[in-house]
């Protein structure tokens, strides 16, 4: 089937999904550049707050029209964890490594995001696909190492073994972020049964009804608000204390930004999306992330890549290339195996 094609519904969740990956290209470095003023711990908590005042009148409305069952109440947590909880590790990540390290080693968040669409929602793929992830994979790996295999002197102002703890810290956030997306298709109603034995097995029960994206992605950023608080409190006793009044233009902006854009805008055009798209759909948007992250990177940070980076990139789009092709491939057979049928 064209684009063209395509219902109306699929077409907006394909732009949702381009929105809010351009959203969260330029999102690291702004992290990145913000954290020179404003601590981890302390950034996520304001940028929770700003959000949950935002948010309150809709979410209000929402939980009237939309009642959580109390059986609910754990997995919307654990959504709030894996969602915006987790975000701590990539804001910690970040003080030690690059905003395009983690960009390019971010490329393993789509890519997992397909295996688990394989495996779990059965979206199939093709020989040159799996070879495509493999090599993928082995690029993000070089990336990922780069530190260890180069002199400290030869990186900017990250110490090479930091540097490879914030890349290590990376690849737990990408694991973090794609239980974020499967917990989501679960509290979307669609749960394979494959996770059902799961959750019966560590004694967790699948959603007790289906709710609208909106309310699990606002309940999700005052799950955030709410174990950001406590780390925030310590965080400020235990260093120089945050003068919110004095922070200057570029942490507020960096704050309003990471609020309004990268959070209610980015995450609820994200979660309205996957509805009506495939886990795989998710994985193929976020490939573009490292294109345009770069620019943002050199304008925000006068970040440019290594060569480390330029190898590893370079095995990393040979993968995605070869998984395109046999994607395409799959699609095309399809296709014609609709047509025959017809």
């Amino acid at each position: 089937m064209r684009f063209s094609e395509l219902p109306k519904k699929v077409v907006l969740s394909y732009i949702g999904l381009v929105v809010s990956y351009v959203i969260w290209s330029a999102a690291t470095p702004i992290i990145k550049l913000t954290l020179d003023f404003i601590p981890p711990y302390t950034f996520l908590f304001l940028r929770f707050l700003i959000v949950g005042i935002i948010l309150l009148p809709y979410v209000i409305y929402l939980l009237q029209v939309n009642r959580v069952a109390r059986q609910d109440y754990l997995n919307i947590a654990l959504l709030g964890v894996f969602s915006q909880s987790s975000l701590i590790i990539l804001f910690v990540a970040l003080q030690y490594t690059t905003s395009l390290d983690a960009t390019i080693i971010g490329i393993l968040g789509p890519l997992l995001s397909m295996v688990a669409g394989h495996y779990f929602y059965k979206d199939r793929i093709n020989a040159k696909v799996k070879l495509g992830t493999v090599i993928t994979l082995i690029g993000a790996l070089i990336v990922t190492i780069e530190p260890l295999l180069i002199s400290g002197d030869s990186v900017e102002t990250v110490d090479s073994v930091k540097r490879f703890y914030g890349n290590i810290l990376i690849l737990i956030y990408n694991l973090s972020f794609l239980l974020y997306v499967i917990w989501a298709k679960i509290s979307l109603g669609q749960t394979p049964r494959i996770l059902k034995k799961t959750l019966h097995f560590i004694h967790l029960k699948p959603m007790s009804k289906e709710y609208p994206a909106g309310v699990t992605t606002a309940l999700s950023f005052y799950v955030g608000l709410l174990t950001m608080i406590p780390a925030a409190i310590v965080e400020n006793l235990t260093t120089s204390p945050v003068d919110v009044m004095s922070m200057g233009v570029k942490p507020i902006i960096g704050l309003l930004y990471m609020a309004v854009f990268s959070s209610i805008i980015a995450y609820f055009a994200f979660e309205r999306s996957l509805d009506n798209v495939t886990v795989s759909d998710t994985a193929l948007m976020g490939y573009t992330q490292p294109l345009l992250t770069l620019p943002f990177a050199y304008l925000l940070l006068k970040e440019l890549p290594t060569p480390g980076m330029v190898f590893g990139c370079g095995v990393i789009f040979t993968g995605i290339l070869i998984a395109e092709i046999g994607a395409h491939a799959r699609a095309k057979l399809a296709e014609a195996a609709s047509l025959s049928d017809a």
